[in-house]
């Protein structure tokens, strides 16, 4: 747009640093070249009062910054500078007034407006405008108020155009990561446990419990049976003999009770607890209630330590887990030595 600049007008020893922060914020959003300003605009050897002239020429607004020392800025001579006739703000903001451009008072750090009275004679029209704040505090809404009036009186920069993104190459598809031992054959035994399960319920008599019958021996004395020596409940605890307890540090949380069996955050089985002290034991159950898997094993403070054994396998392991809060949640690692593998499982209330 033609005749679009903003002429900044400031006195050094007054706004000089807030003045150059509001010119790279004015760049931004107007363009650099629509900017004057006098340090950076005004090439050497050029008649200064003819320069200004010319950038006034091309403005259509000044931004006439005022701090708290602009009146009372002195020259060796303790002269006030604003009342002496060559001085290049009192002739910048006067030009700028006399060829009629918007000419707004911008208040920096709290300072007030000068009064008509304080104001030379060519200049005391400016004590008639409307002033904008600027105060470091809250210097970008300031900012941002006073480039909303702007916008109204000079067009902004071009936003740049997005420039089109090349294709990219297509990727060569990764080869598949092998499984480990345990994701790839633990599933494929559940499956095959509940498949067979289904064939075995498909042809018995439906009339008939499917739940294994345990040895009474080793079910707890309180567990429900239905008169035929079956659990009613196929998560039923063994109850743990003399021979099998032990000592541990600390045993403040209770096992007792059914909890579900993750891996990879699938449920695959429960595990039926019986506790002694520090010393627990379990029995492991499928999705279809038949028992898979069984084993013992110790509480010691926040860590639980147990054995496994695949009763539908024979695949023997360690139960190694934490818990992290206060024994509601049990998550640590299975690890089967035979083959080496390891993999990340956890316990939760049933």
């Amino acid at each position: 747009m033609a005749n679009g600049k903003i002429f900044i007008s400031y006195r050094r020893e007054d706004t000089s640093g807030e003045s150059g922060r509001l010119k790279d914020k004015l760049e931004q959003v107007f363009g650099q070249e629509n900017i004057f300003y006098d340090v950076e605009t005004l090439e050497a050897g050029l008649n200064f009062d003819q320069s200004i002239a010319k950038a006034l020429g091309e403005s259509k607004v000044l931004l006439a910054m005022i701090g708290p020392h602009w009146l009372k800025v002195a020259d060796s001579k303790g002269v006030l500078r604003l009342q002496k006739e060559d001085d290049w703000v009192r002739k910048e903001i006067a030009e700028a007034l006399r060829r009629e451009l918007r000419v707004i008072p911008i208040l920096v750090n709290g300072a007030e407006m000068p009064g008509r009275e304080d104001l030379p004679s060519d200049l005391k029209e400016l004590s008639l405008k409307h002033a904008q704040e600027l105060s470091s505090s809250r210097w970008n809404y300031d900012v941002g108020e006073l480039t909303k009036v702007l916008e109204k009186i000079i067009a902004k920069k071009p936003e740049p155009k997005p420039q089109p993104k090349p294709n990219p190459a297509p990727f060569p598809t990764p080869d598949p990561q092998p499984k480990s031992w345990l994701v790839k054959n633990y599933l494929w035994i559940l499956g095959g446990v509940v498949a067979f399960s289904v064939l075995i319920a498909m042809c018995s008599d439906p009339d008939t419990d499917t739940y294994p019958i345990e040895d009474t021996n080793t079910l707890s004395a309180e567990t429900p049976t239905d008169g035929s020596g079956a659990a009613t409940n196929p998560a039923s605890p063994p109850d743990l003999q003399e021979s099998d307890t032990q000592t541990g540090e600390d045993y403040d949380f209770d096992l007792a009770g059914e909890w579900s069996l993750y891996l990879n955050g699938q449920k695959v089985s429960v595990f039926a607890f019986s506790q002694n002290g520090a010393s627990v034991a379990y029995y492991e159950y499928d999705l279809l209630n038949q028992r898979t898997g069984e084993g013992k094993g110790l509480l010691d403070g926040e860590f639980l330590e147990m054995d496994y054994y695949s009763t539908a396998t024979a695949v023997s392991g360690t139960i190694s887990m934490s818990t992290q809060n206060s024994g509601q949640s049990w998550a640590g690692t299975i690890y089967f030595p035979a083959s080496g593998v390891s993999a990340q499982v956890e316990l939760a209330k049933y």
